[in-house]
């Protein structure tokens, strides 16, 4: 009986942490979606207005049905001068703002490659960060709770915490021209939820790494919030 009443308070815990998680992440969803409706009322600036026209001297241009190429260059600028408190109480930028550019036969290939690199690339730097400072937190300190355990467990699941915690990301600039060979060069900038990334890093810690991804969530939170 009392076996019985241990495994219901676990799973009555892990089902709560869950649910704070999934609260979170609606919390900062919500957020989100007030700053993108700031951006999209926002007039072209000038200075937005200026890149567009060398963009277009280039031959960029939108697709019919986008935003004009001023406007997303401005939603842009206004994420990347978004700031938020991090949990240490330190203020920094919210978004991350990554570019992929890449080509293909059709527009569609070449976007979907485009943005698939620049999401490949971030995680690619977030994952070196991380493996640098536990190991470096390893050797360091010999009253660390983290251990070589903890250091091999992360890399061999961490392709699959961070894949997951990058897959909400935000298109804010989308163009492309057409090449001599008829091909189609396609140039995505996408956003990066810093706030969202940490909430879906903590939750997937926790599912992959169960205990030791507590011990990895502040070494985490500090590389997304400031290192990026």
């Amino acid at each position: 009986m009392k076996k019985l009443i241990s495994l219901v308070a676990v799973v009555m815990m892990t089902t709560a942490t869950f649910a704070q998680t999934a609260t979170e992440l609606a919390q900062q969803q919500a957020e989100l979606n007030a700053v993108i409706k700031k951006s999209l009322n926002a007039k072209p600036t000038k200075s937005a207005k200026s890149q567009a026209k060398e963009y277009k001297k280039e031959g960029w241009t939108v697709m019919a049905g986008e935003k004009d190429m001023a406007q997303q260059i401005t939603t842009s600028q206004i994420l990347g001068e978004e700031y938020m408190v991090d949990e240490a109480g330190a203020t920094t930028k919210r978004f991350i703002l990554r570019d992929g550019m890449n080509t293909g036969g059709t527009y569609n290939a070449a976007y979907a490659a485009a943005r698939t690199q620049a999401q490949v690339e971030l995680a690619g730097m977030i994952r070196t960060q991380i493996v640098a400072a536990i190991e470096a937190k390893l050797d360091n300190s010999q009253t660390s709770a983290i251990s070589a355990v903890t250091v091999d467990k992360f890399k061999e699941r961490t392709k699959a915490i961070i894949d997951e915690s990058l897959t909400n990301t935000l298109p804010v600039i989308t163009m492309y021209r057409r090449l001599p060979n008829d091909n189609f060069e396609v140039l995505v900038r996408l956003a990066f939820d810093k706030k969202e990334i940490v909430a879906r890093m903590k939750r997937n810690l926790q599912k992959e790494l169960e205990k030791e991804g507590d011990e990895l969530q502040p070494i985490v939170d500090d590389i997304i919030c400031n290192k990026f």
